[in-house]
């Protein structure tokens, strides 16, 4: 399929946005589809659905902030990615919210994260533009489970997807600024998008492996 034309200054944040959301449209509605993820935003989505998609993201998030993290003092970024840490969201809905311990042997993966290479800062806005872009369409699934039945709010249990909350704007519109001076041409553009694709497939690969512990009784903390 042709990725569909793209009509803007090559140059500009806004093209660079086109050109991967066009790029990764295919993997992020694939992962839209996902068996674990699909109902969601449904009102009758089971708990314990929506505590091994917590447990997926925790591990996962662990694994992928660590990458970032050494990857941009690696390279000197000036992306300021320390105050968007998501994975201690993760750790007070799964832990605080609902008394499930993430590191006990039924919600641990037990294959390795992240078998990707942060090597520029190309690389970096591609990987980013997976992670915030997630953060960013978080907020719709955030307003669905609030309206549900699961008893999540933004305090309780939904503090991942509640994300940045009013920030969310402000936020996205920094990354694509950073996002767009770091991929200036064709080249880094092409490898931004492989990136991005890689942690699609990697977050993915992670619900594969926790949609297939759905039929086991979890261990909750007591």
């Amino acid at each position: 399929m042709l990725a569909p034309k793209i009509h803007s200054d090559s140059t500009s944040p806004d093209f660079l946005h086109q050109f991967l959301r066009a790029r990764t449209q295919a993997a992020h509605e694939r992962l839209n589809r996902h068996p674990l993820l699909v109902g969601l935003t449904q009102a009758d989505y089971p708990l314990r659905s929506y505590w091994l998609v917590l447990a997926a993201y925790y591990h996962f998030y662990r694994s992928m902030e660590s990458l970032i993290e050494r990857a941009s003092e690696r390279l000197k970024s000036q992306f300021d990615y320390a105050r968007r840490r998501k994975h201690g969201w993760l750790r007070q809905d799964l832990v605080d919210s609902f008394h499930i311990d993430p590191e006990d042997a039924f919600w641990r993966p037990k294959r390795k994260f992240l078998p990707i290479r942060i090597e520029d800062q190309a690389d970096l806005a591609g990987a980013l533009y997976a992670i915030e872009g997630a953060t960013l369409g978080g907020q719709a699934i955030s307003r669905h489970i609030q309206a549900g039945r699961l008893g999540v709010t933004a305090e309780h249990g939904g503090r991942f997807f509640h994300g940045y909350g009013e920030q969310t704007t402000a936020n996205w519109n920094e990354f694509l600024s950073f996002a767009g001076q770091a991929c200036p041409d064709a080249a880094r553009r092409e490898k931004a998008a492989h990136a991005a694709l890689a942690i699609f497939a990697e977050i993915e690969a992670a619900h594969d492996h926790y949609a297939a512990r759905a039929s086991r009784n979890p261990r909750l903390r007591t």
